[in-house]
C-alpha cells in the first residue's frame, strides 16, 4: 500500500523557498465548504476514489494519561483526507476523519483530536478567504508577508503552545528558507558572495536536514542518469541494473512501474488527441461536436482523468 503525499518541492534555492512557504499559506481548495456544514449521517460515505490504494500519511497516538499527543504527524493526518476537497463532500471528509481517529485513539483522544481538526478546518477556510495587500518588492517580501499574516490568522485558532508542537518544523523551515531566497535575491552580492553566504547557511544545518534537501535532488540525477543511457542505446534492463545499483533493486523496480505507467499514459493521450482531432474536424454543428467530444473522454478517460486533459488540448 503507498502512502498519499501532497506534492511538495524540496530542491535547493529558490524553489526550496517558495515551496516552502506557499505550501504553509495554502488554505482549502476554493470547492470547499464552509466549516460550518451540517454534521453527517450515521451512513459511512463512498471512500474517495483517488485514495484507492493508499495509507493514511500522518498519525495520531496518545500519552500514557490518555491525553493526545500533539505532533506534526497529526496535521498530516488532516491533510491526507483534505486532499479529497472538491471531489467528496466535506461532510462525507469530517466523517472519515473521525471515524479514523476512533479507531486510532481512545474516548478522550479521539475528542481533543476532533476539537483540532475542527479549528484546523476553520483555520484553512479563513486563510482561503485572507486577501492581505499585496506588498511591492522581491517575491521574498510578498512570501514573508504572506507567512507573517498566516501567521497572526493561526493565531487566532491555535494556542502557541500547540502551533509550536503542531507546526513547529515546518515554520522554523519556511523561515529558514526565506533566509536563502533572501541571500539568492539580494543585488547587492555577486555570485562570489552569494555562495560563500549560502554555503556558511548549509553548515549550521544539522546533517539530516541536509539530507531530507538532497533526497529529492538523488532522484533528479538519477533520472537524468536514466535518460542519458537510453539516449546512448542503452536497454530498460541497463537503466533497470543501474538504477538498482544507485538505491535498491526494490526502488528499481517502483521506478520502473513509473516508467511503463508513463509511456500508457502517453500512448492514451496520442490516441486521445488523434481521435480529438478527427471530431473537431467532423461536420456538424458545434453541440454535436460538444456532444462527441464528450462521449470521446467518457469513453477513454475516468472523471478524474478528464480533469488533467485541458493540459493536453491547448
Amino acid at each position: 500500500m503507498r502512502a498519499r503525499q501532497l506534492p511538495m518541492t524540496w530542491a535547493a534555492g529558490v524553489v526550496t523557498a517558495t515551496a516552502l512557504v506557499v505550501i504553509g499559506l495554502q488554505g482549502l481548495p476554493a470547492t470547499a465548504p464552509r466549516a460550518a456544514d451540517p454534521a453527517p449521517s450515521d451512513a459511512r460515505p463512498v471512500a474517495a476514489t483517488s485514495l484507492s490504494g493508499t495509507t493514511p500519511d500522518g498519525a495520531a497516538t496518545a500519552a500514557a494519561d490518555q491525553s493526545l499527543v500533539l505532533d506534526p504527524a497529526l496535521i498530516r493526518l488532516f491533510d491526507y483526507w483534505l486532499t479529497t476537497v472538491g471531489e467528496r463532500p466535506m461532510d462525507a471528509i469530517r466523517s472519515d476523519v473521525e471515524h479514523d481517529l476512533d479507531g486510532r485513539l481512545g474516548p478522550r483522544a479521539a475528542r481533543q483530536a476532533k476539537d483540532l481538526f475542527a479549528r484546523y478546518l476553520r483555520f484553512k477556510t479563513a486563510l482561503k478567504a485572507q486577501h492581505p495587500p499585496r506588498p511591492v518588492g522581491r517575491s521574498v517580501d510578498i512570501l514573508r508577508a504572506g507567512l507573517r499574516a498566516m501567521l497572526a490568522l493561526r493565531a487566532t485558532y491555535f494556542t502557541e503552545a500547540e502551533s509550536q508542537a503542531l507546526f513547529g518544523p515546518q515554520d522554523t523551515e519556511a523561515s529558514a528558507a526565506l533566509v536563502r531566497m533572501a541571500i539568492e535575491q539580494d543585488p547587492a552580492l555577486d555570485a562570489a558572495q552569494r555562495r560563500e553566504r549560502l554555503a556558511a547557511l548549509d553548515a549550521r544545518l544539522p546533517a539530516s536536514v541536509l539530507a531530507e534537501r538532497e533526497a529529492p535532488l538523488a532522484v533528479v540525477h538519477l533520472e537524468e542518469a536514466a535518460q542519458k543511457l537510453r539516449a546512448q542505446g542503452g536497454s530498460e534492463d541497463d537503466v533497470y541494473r543501474m538504477r538498482a545499483a544507485a538505491t535498491s533493486p526494490e526502488a528499481a523496480n517502483r521506478l520502473a512501474d513509473l516508467d511503463r505507467d508513463e509511456a500508457a499514459w502517453k500512448a492514451r493521450i496520442a490516441d486521445y488527441q488523434s481521435q480529438r482531432a478527427a471530431v473537431l474536424a467532423a461536420p456538424g454543428s458545434d453541440a454535436d461536436r460538444t456532444a462527441a467530444m464528450s462521449q470521446l473522454r467518457g469513453r477513454l478517460f475516468t472523471p478524474e482523468e478528464q480533469r488533467r486533459l485541458a493540459a493536453y488540448e491547448g
